[in-house]
């Protein structure tokens, strides 16, 4: 990287980090106030109105400042539509990508949030005010590995009871983690570019949002060779994206563990394909 992109990416990431600073005050005045109210309607549609706003101006900051290379295909995805998004995980990048792809113009994102995340300055102050739900790496102390994944199912179970409420899009990195060559091969992943998913939160999620005429989104993320925030952020690293829409019905009959593998299996070779090509 030249020193023109370590400069890029610092000022890009001082004006986001400043934007979410300012964006999240009013956010937190709304969040307390919809302690006391939790089904106003008016106190919802005021706060995805801020997220919309704080996601397009992120792109304006990727796309002006960073100067980020990016393909994304165009959603038609409806504000009020019930959605369940899976994806591929290679970067923190990955969030301002299906942020522009989903939430700009369709509906706002709930993420599956590690529980380390909440601490992060101001990341954190959006964790609470949306009620992002918080699972666990691993058990602590006398917890079992059972009881752990039941307090994460749970915790999922919650936020799909509030999705039921206000429609948003649940957005899942079924790998679990970021891909690296080293936990690609410590997981002997059956992918060369993936690694393997983990079907558990797919199906908690699919079946609680069961009848809600929710729609399955799935998302590929493809960047040009190594990527990391930093570089994403100096307008070093491009990415393209490709997504299939699935109506809810379609995969009612399904064996959902195989379907996610089966899905797995064509964006491996999507990615293989597209690492072959010529610059």
């Amino acid at each position: 990287m030249t020193w023109l992109q370590h400069a890029r990416a610092a000022l890009c990431a001082t004006v986001i980090g400043l934007s979410l600073t300012l964006f999240s005050l009013p956010l937190v005045l709304l969040a307390c106030a919809k302690l006391g109210r939790p089904r106003a309607r008016i106190l919802t549609t005021a706060m995805n109105g801020i997220y919309r706003r704080a996601v397009a101006f992120d792109d304006w900051c990727l796309e002006r400042i960073a100067r980020v290379r990016w393909e994304l295909p165009e959603l038609q995805l409806d504000a009020e539509q019930t959605c369940l998004v899976l994806c591929n995980h290679r970067s923190w990048c990955d969030v301002l990508v299906v942020q522009s792809l989903i939430a700009k113009k369709g509906p706002v994102i709930t993420f599956l949030t590690k529980r380390e995340l909440a601490f992060v300055p101001v990341f954190g102050i959006i964790v609470w005010a949306f009620r992002f739900p918080l699972l666990k790496r691993r058990a602590r102390g006398s917890q079992s590995e059972a009881a752990r994944r039941e307090s994460d199912r749970q915790r999922i179970l919650a936020a799909c009871a509030t999705v039921r409420q206000a429609p948003a899009a649940i957005l899942t990195f079924a790998e679990g983690t970021r891909f690296s060559p080293e936990k690609h091969r410590l997981a002997h992943s059956p992918y060369r570019h993936l690694l393997p998913p983990r079907p558990g939160g797919f199906s908690a999620i699919y079946d609680s949002l069961a009848n809600t005429g929710a729609l399955v989104v799935d998302l590929t993320l493809d960047y040009d060779g190594e990527v990391t925030f930093w570089r994403f952020l100096a307008g070093a690293a491009s990415v393209s994206a490709t997504a299939t829409v699935w109506d809810w019905d379609e995969l009612a009959e399904r064996d959902r563990s195989a379907w996610l593998r089966q899905r797995w299996q064509i964006k491996d070779r999507q990615l293989a394909r597209e690492a072959a090509e010529p610059a």
